[in-house]
């Protein structure tokens, strides 16, 4: 599966390497893509042995928080797992 993670800030050169290697460490990751200067981070994984809900709570816990996500109604997406 594939998703693309939209992270609250851009990240720089430093910060690339660092998200695409925690998320790298996670079982089921195939494939990690970020670039510096761009706030998203595109993932390849197994759902079988990780979650969209598991990409975004790792990179939070590594500091790097998703954008809130609204809809019209006013409530969250839960794509960010409630961090």
């Amino acid at each position: 599966m594939h998703h693309t993670l939209q992270l609250a800030g851009t990240l720089d050169v430093a910060d690339v390497v660092r998200v695409m290697n925690v998320l790298r460490a996670l079982p089921g990751v195939d494939g990690v893509e970020a670039t510096a200067g761009s706030p998203a981070v595109a993932v390849s994984f197994d759902q079988q042995r990780t979650s969209i809900q598991e990409l975004g709570a790792t990179v939070a816990r590594a500091g790097y928080p998703q954008q809130a996500s609204r809809h019209a109604s006013g409530g969250c997406c839960g794509g960010c797992g409630g961090a």
